[in-house]
Protein backbone atom coordinates (compact mmCIF):
# COMPACT_ATOMS: atom_id res chain seq x y z
CA UNK A 1 0.00 0.00 0.00
CA UNK A 2 1.42 3.41 -0.90
CA UNK A 3 2.02 6.18 1.60
CA UNK A 4 -0.66 8.26 -0.17
CA UNK A 5 -3.31 5.56 0.35
CA UNK A 6 -2.37 5.30 4.03
CA UNK A 7 -2.97 9.02 4.50
CA UNK A 8 -6.23 8.78 2.61
CA UNK A 9 -7.38 5.94 4.85
CA UNK A 10 -6.35 7.90 7.92
CA UNK A 11 -8.29 10.90 6.66
CA UNK A 12 -11.40 8.78 6.16
CA UNK A 13 -11.12 7.37 9.70
CA UNK A 14 -10.79 10.92 11.09
CA UNK A 15 -13.85 12.07 9.14
CA UNK A 16 -15.87 9.10 10.45
CA UNK A 17 -14.72 9.93 13.98
CA UNK A 18 -15.80 13.56 13.59
CA UNK A 19 -19.17 12.51 12.17
CA UNK A 20 -19.78 10.17 15.13
CA UNK A 21 -18.79 12.93 17.57
CA UNK A 22 -21.17 15.36 15.89
CA UNK A 23 -24.01 12.83 16.00
CA UNK A 24 -23.37 12.13 19.69
CA UNK A 25 -23.44 15.86 20.41
CA UNK A 26 -26.78 16.19 18.61
CA UNK A 27 -28.22 13.22 20.54
CA UNK A 28 -26.96 14.69 23.83
CA UNK A 29 -28.52 18.07 23.01
CA UNK A 30 -31.82 16.41 22.10
CA UNK A 31 -31.78 14.43 25.35
CA UNK A 32 -31.05 17.60 27.27
CA UNK A 33 -34.01 19.35 25.65
CA UNK A 34 -36.33 16.44 26.46
CA UNK A 35 -35.19 16.49 30.10
CA UNK A 36 -35.82 20.24 30.24
CA UNK A 37 -39.28 19.75 28.73
CA UNK A 38 -40.13 17.37 31.58
CA UNK A 39 -39.27 19.93 34.26
CA UNK A 40 -42.16 20.88 36.48
CA UNK A 41 -43.56 24.36 35.78
CA UNK A 42 -44.84 26.27 38.82
CA UNK A 43 -46.56 29.60 39.38
CA UNK A 44 -48.39 31.51 42.14
CA UNK A 45 -46.26 30.12 44.97
CA UNK A 46 -47.88 30.93 48.32
CA UNK A 47 -46.84 30.17 51.89
CA UNK A 48 -49.63 29.16 54.24
CA UNK A 49 -50.06 28.45 57.93
CA UNK A 50 -52.84 28.10 60.46
CA UNK A 51 -53.29 30.49 63.41
CA UNK A 52 -52.22 27.67 65.74
CA UNK A 53 -49.12 28.70 67.79
CA UNK A 54 -47.12 25.73 66.49
CA UNK A 55 -47.70 26.80 62.91
CA UNK A 56 -49.38 23.52 61.92
CA UNK A 57 -50.37 22.97 59.25
CA UNK A 58 -47.93 25.01 57.21
CA UNK A 59 -45.98 24.83 53.98
CA UNK A 60 -45.78 26.28 50.49
CA UNK A 61 -48.31 25.62 47.72
CA UNK A 62 -47.82 26.37 44.02
CA UNK A 63 -49.96 25.99 40.92
CA UNK A 64 -48.58 23.33 38.55
CA UNK A 65 -48.86 24.67 35.01
CA UNK A 66 -48.03 21.37 33.28
CA UNK A 67 -50.04 19.14 35.64
CA UNK A 68 -51.04 16.80 32.79
CA UNK A 69 -47.42 15.66 32.50
CA UNK A 70 -47.84 14.07 35.93
CA UNK A 71 -51.58 13.55 36.51
CA UNK A 72 -53.13 13.15 33.03
CA UNK A 73 -56.62 14.61 32.64
CA UNK A 74 -56.46 17.06 35.55
CA UNK A 75 -57.87 20.51 34.84
CA UNK A 76 -55.90 22.07 37.70
CA UNK A 77 -52.91 21.01 39.76
CA UNK A 78 -51.00 22.07 42.83
CA UNK A 79 -47.68 21.16 44.44
CA UNK A 80 -47.19 21.44 48.20
CA UNK A 81 -43.63 21.59 49.57
CA UNK A 82 -42.29 21.52 53.11
CA UNK A 83 -45.65 20.52 54.55
CA UNK A 84 -45.81 20.36 58.35
CA UNK A 85 -47.05 17.83 59.30
CA UNK A 86 -45.93 16.10 56.12
CA UNK A 87 -48.83 13.62 55.87
CA UNK A 88 -51.71 15.84 54.79
CA UNK A 89 -55.12 15.45 56.37
CA UNK A 90 -58.38 16.75 54.93
CA UNK A 91 -58.20 19.94 57.00
CA UNK A 92 -54.53 20.49 56.11
CA UNK A 93 -55.27 20.09 52.40
CA UNK A 94 -58.20 22.48 52.72
CA UNK A 95 -55.97 25.08 54.39
CA UNK A 96 -53.42 24.84 51.57
CA UNK A 97 -56.03 25.00 48.79
CA UNK A 98 -57.68 28.01 50.43
CA UNK A 99 -54.31 29.78 50.44
CA UNK A 100 -53.94 29.02 46.72
CA UNK A 101 -57.42 30.37 45.98
CA UNK A 102 -58.65 27.05 44.58
CA UNK A 103 -62.25 27.91 45.48
CA UNK A 104 -63.23 24.35 46.39
CA UNK A 105 -64.24 22.44 49.50
CA UNK A 106 -62.61 19.05 50.09
CA UNK A 107 -65.10 16.25 50.83
CA UNK A 108 -64.91 12.45 51.34
CA UNK A 109 -61.13 12.47 51.90
CA UNK A 110 -59.69 8.94 51.91
CA UNK A 111 -55.98 8.24 52.40
CA UNK A 112 -54.15 5.04 51.38
CA UNK A 113 -50.94 4.48 53.32
CA UNK A 114 -48.55 3.02 52.33
CA UNK A 115 -49.12 3.90 48.70
CA UNK A 116 -50.14 1.18 46.23
CA UNK A 117 -47.42 -0.68 44.34
CA UNK A 118 -46.83 0.85 40.91
CA UNK A 119 -48.21 4.11 39.58
CA UNK A 120 -51.83 3.25 38.87
CA UNK A 121 -55.00 3.78 40.90
CA UNK A 122 -58.29 2.10 40.02
CA UNK A 123 -61.35 2.49 42.25
CA UNK A 124 -63.93 1.26 39.73
CA UNK A 125 -64.22 -2.14 41.45
CA UNK A 126 -65.20 -0.30 44.64
CA UNK A 127 -67.79 1.79 42.82
CA UNK A 128 -65.93 4.96 43.79
CA UNK A 129 -65.34 8.00 41.61
CA UNK A 130 -63.18 10.90 42.71
CA UNK A 131 -62.62 14.51 41.64
CA UNK A 132 -59.38 15.08 43.51
CA UNK A 133 -56.19 13.04 43.79
CA UNK A 134 -53.17 13.54 46.03
CA UNK A 135 -49.81 11.77 45.80
CA UNK A 136 -47.08 12.20 48.44
CA UNK A 137 -43.41 11.52 47.70
CA UNK A 138 -40.31 12.75 49.50
CA UNK A 139 -41.08 16.31 50.69
CA UNK A 140 -43.58 16.93 47.88
CA UNK A 141 -47.34 16.47 47.63
CA UNK A 142 -48.95 16.80 44.20
CA UNK A 143 -52.69 17.39 43.83
CA UNK A 144 -54.84 17.09 40.72
CA UNK A 145 -58.46 18.17 40.27
CA UNK A 146 -60.69 16.38 37.74
CA UNK A 147 -64.04 17.16 36.14
CA UNK A 148 -65.96 14.97 35.58
CA UNK A 149 -65.01 12.54 38.34
CA UNK A 150 -62.72 9.64 37.40
CA UNK A 151 -62.27 6.08 38.66
CA UNK A 152 -58.72 5.34 37.48
CA UNK A 153 -55.48 7.25 37.03
CA UNK A 154 -51.91 6.57 35.92
CA UNK A 155 -49.65 9.03 37.68
CA UNK A 156 -45.95 9.86 37.95
CA UNK A 157 -43.88 12.00 40.31
CA UNK A 158 -41.73 14.85 39.07
CA UNK A 159 -38.75 13.44 40.99
CA UNK A 160 -39.15 9.73 40.27
CA UNK A 161 -39.09 9.02 44.02
CA UNK A 162 -41.12 6.37 45.81
CA UNK A 163 -44.67 7.23 46.83
CA UNK A 164 -45.36 7.13 50.59
CA UNK A 165 -49.12 7.52 50.33
CA UNK A 166 -51.95 8.66 48.10
CA UNK A 167 -55.39 10.08 48.82
CA UNK A 168 -58.48 10.74 46.78
CA UNK A 169 -61.42 12.98 47.54
CA UNK A 170 -64.43 14.78 46.12
CA UNK A 171 -64.97 18.50 45.86
CA UNK A 172 -67.66 21.12 45.93
CA UNK A 173 -67.51 24.80 45.05
CA UNK A 174 -66.77 26.86 48.13
CA UNK A 175 -69.25 29.56 49.06
CA UNK A 176 -67.57 32.94 48.75
CA UNK A 177 -68.58 35.03 51.79
CA UNK A 178 -69.42 38.67 51.25
CA UNK A 179 -66.69 40.95 52.58
CA UNK A 180 -67.48 42.69 55.87
CA UNK A 181 -67.36 46.07 54.12
CA UNK A 182 -70.39 45.07 52.03
CA UNK A 183 -72.55 44.67 55.16
CA UNK A 184 -71.44 48.12 56.33
CA UNK A 185 -72.15 49.63 52.93
CA UNK A 186 -75.68 48.18 52.50
CA UNK A 187 -77.42 50.34 55.18
CA UNK A 188 -75.81 53.47 53.73
CA UNK A 189 -76.97 52.50 50.25
CA UNK A 190 -80.53 51.86 51.45
CA UNK A 191 -80.54 55.21 53.28
CA UNK A 192 -79.34 56.99 50.14
CA UNK A 193 -82.11 55.37 48.06
CA UNK A 194 -84.73 56.41 50.65
CA UNK A 195 -83.40 60.01 50.67
CA UNK A 196 -83.55 60.10 46.86
CA UNK A 197 -87.14 58.82 46.90
CA UNK A 198 -88.18 61.63 49.27
CA UNK A 199 -86.54 64.21 47.00
CA UNK A 200 -88.44 62.80 44.00
CA UNK A 201 -91.76 62.87 45.89
CA UNK A 202 -91.18 66.51 46.88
Amino acid sequence: MSQKNKYSLGGIVMKIGKTISTMMAVVAATFSLSVSAATIELSNTTAYSSPHPSGNPSGVISTVININDYLPGAYQGYLIEDATPNALSQSHLQTALNAAGAGITVNDFFKVEPGPVGDFLDTSSLGLAFEGFLVKYSTFTMIGLFSPAITSLSYITHTGQDVSHIAFFNTSISEVPLPAAVWLFLPALMGFLGFRRRLTAA
